[in-house]
């Protein structure tokens, strides 16, 4: 997530103790990473988990996430918990666990935890890469995002508008939420969210804008990979493309390692869509230094069918009151 917001110019996540109040007083909400003072113990121990290839271990992982969420001293909470192969739980019984887990560890310390898993076998929206997702994020809070993504927004901060006490169940919550997406309030509170934290207001107007590029720069090249048959996108490995991307820049293979923010990948169809032969699947935005058999892997990643099957995103939601 850093990563992404760090694509804007200006951008600050590392707030102080003082900084965070007044944020929280002034805007409502801020966002930041580990520091110091919360949870500190966690970041040696995530280190470890690093060197003796126990990251993926679901114990450690919700003992890791539920430190931090519970040194914050929160009220609600809700934990997005990925479930396919683009996730580090593929498997829907390990998912489930985790989520059954936290949620227990949660209640037991008084804080109202529900659980949401969510399918991540196919990329969420149409994006990956740190620009382009920061791109179709602000589309989403304009009312313009994919309809995957808005729905798992809302979902998720309608449970907690419920369990809040500010909407009687979670259609109406739902609906609350969208409602700010279109009516400009979300757009207004990110940006205030951002200015708070270092960007300038130049830079936060053309955001508001859609001056993206402008701002955050885009590729040197975007090369199109098109159908080679006809049929119902049945799969899009989420995970291949992920490591593709990565490969050409848009994450870290080392800790060293530079991102170029600008790189990535933008689908033009995804599971469910119907395509014909010679029909743009993806666009690959790029630097130069993708190779034909990436082009060939990042094609390879949409499987075809005779069987329209649409993403289903939200799997459970586990320890909701407020259906």
């Amino acid at each position: 997530t850093m990563d992404k917001l760090e694509a804007i110019p200006g951008f600050q996540y590392q707030l102080t103790e003082d900084k965070m109040w007044e944020t929280l007083k002034t805007v409502g909400c801020y966002i930041t990473t580990q520091t110091g003072d919360i949870a500190p113990a966690d970041k040696t121990l995530y280190a470890t988990r690093d060197i003796t290839s126990t990251v993926c271990y679901a114990p450690l992982s919700c003992s890791s996430i539920m430190s931090k969420k519970l040194a914050e001293g929160l009220d609600s909470l809700v934990l997005d918990v990925k479930c396919g192969i683009g996730s580090t739980l593929a498997s829907y019984e390990e998912s489930e666990w985790l989520a059954n887990t936290m949620r227990e560890i949660g209640t037991a310390m008084g804080v109202k935890t529900v659980a949401v898993i969510t399918e991540m076998d196919t990329p969420i929206g149409f994006t990956i890469g740190n620009s382009l997702e920061m791109i179709e994020s602000f589309e989403c809070v304009k009312g313009n995002g994919p309809e995957d993504l808005e729905l798992i927004v809302a979902v998720q901060a309608g449970i907690l508008l419920v369990n809040a006490g500010l909407a009687p169940d979670l259609e109406t919550a739902k609906n609350m939420i969208r409602s700010k997406f279109r009516d400009g309030s979300a757009l207004e509170t990110f940006l205030n969210i951002l200015k708070n934290q270092g960007v300038s207001d130049e830079t936060a107007e053309k955001l508001r804008e859609g001056k993206y590029e402008e701002v955050m720069g885009k590729s040197r090249e975007v090369e199109m990979i098109r159908s080679d048959d006809d049929g119902y996108i049945e799969s899009v490995d989420s995970l291949t493309l992920a490591n593709c991307a990565v490969l050409f820049g848009s994450g870290r293979q080392v800790p060293s390692d530079t991102i170029d923010h600008t790189v990535g990948l933008r689908l033009l169809k995804t599971k469910g869509d119907k395509v014909k032969v010679g029909e743009p699947l993806i666009e690959v935005h790029h630097n130069g230094r993708v190779t034909k058999d990436m082009l060939s892997t990042i094609g390879g990643c949409f499987k075809l069918g005779s069987e329209c099957r649409p993403i289903n995103r939200i799997l459970k939601i586990i320890g909701n009151d407020g259906k």
